[in-house]
């Protein structure tokens, strides 16, 4: 059974990712990845051997601190190199409308497995922007709430107190929209296209043109050949 579609460079692709949005993503995946088993040896109870995988539970705390110093560059890193990127994310995920609604209602059918038509989704789709909202805001949470625990003596108690569930919390909503994410994004029938987005930086055409109509007539249509003539 092959996972993902093969990687076929003699059709026409187009560009979905530049190489500082696919740095930023595979960098966060494997600090998030990290963080989140160290994390579990401090969180759960009885996982002596997931702690033996760091060098015991000292080692696990050192990996798990590292792992968030670096995603925290990670982030920095993406600010700093495609803050227009980012604001086009923003704006897009902003751009939630119709389409995206009538999206989430017939994305479980497809989920499913049975033959849907999408409707004309933008850059990203109704889920892909849940996912993000979600997602962004519990690795912010993560940063923030960590780096409270990590240093106490210089915030206030309060905050200290708050941080601990925030940070539990966040972890669980993290992690399950990660997992998610990491399926639909890869291994789905139909969505695997968009791994090699991620990875290679390009999609096929009729990929692109079929998930992200409204994306690809923007980008790479009649429209944009207009504009660009304009």
């Amino acid at each position: 059974m092959q996972l993902l579609p093969e990687y076929k460079q003699d059709v026409p692709r187009v560009e979905r990712f530049n190489m500082v949005a696919r740095l930023t993503h595979w960098g966060h995946t494997v600090t998030f990845l990290l963080c989140l088993f160290t994390g579990l040896v401090l969180f759960l109870d009885g996982v002596d051997w997931l702690a033996a995988i760091f060098g015991g539970y000292s080692g696990a705390g050192l990996v798990h601190r590292i792992s968030a110093v670096i995603m925290t560059l990670v982030i920095v890193f993406f600010v700093v190199f495609d803050f227009k990127g980012i604001i086009n994310w923003i704006k897009d995920i902003l751009r939630f409308g119709l389409n995206d609604i009538k999206f989430l209602l017939v994305f479980p059918l497809e989920f499913l497995g049975f033959p849907v038509k999408v409707p004309p989704q933008t850059r990203f789709n109704g889920g892909e922007k849940g996912n993000s909202i979600v997602t962004s805001t519990c690795v912010i949470l993560l940063v923030l709430s960590g780096y409270i625990m990590w240093f106490p003596a210089i915030f206030p108690a309060g905050w200290v107190r708050v941080a601990y569930p925030v940070h539990d919390i966040a972890m669980v909503f993290a992690t399950v929209m990660v997992c998610m994410h990491a399926y639909l994004g890869s291994f789905h029938p139909g969505s695997g296209e968009s791994f090699w987005g991620m990875w290679k930086g390009t999609v096929r055409s009729d990929w692109a043109e079929h998930h992200h109509a409204t994306w690809y007539e923007e980008t790479y249509g009649e429209k944009a050949q207009t504009d660009e003539a304009e």
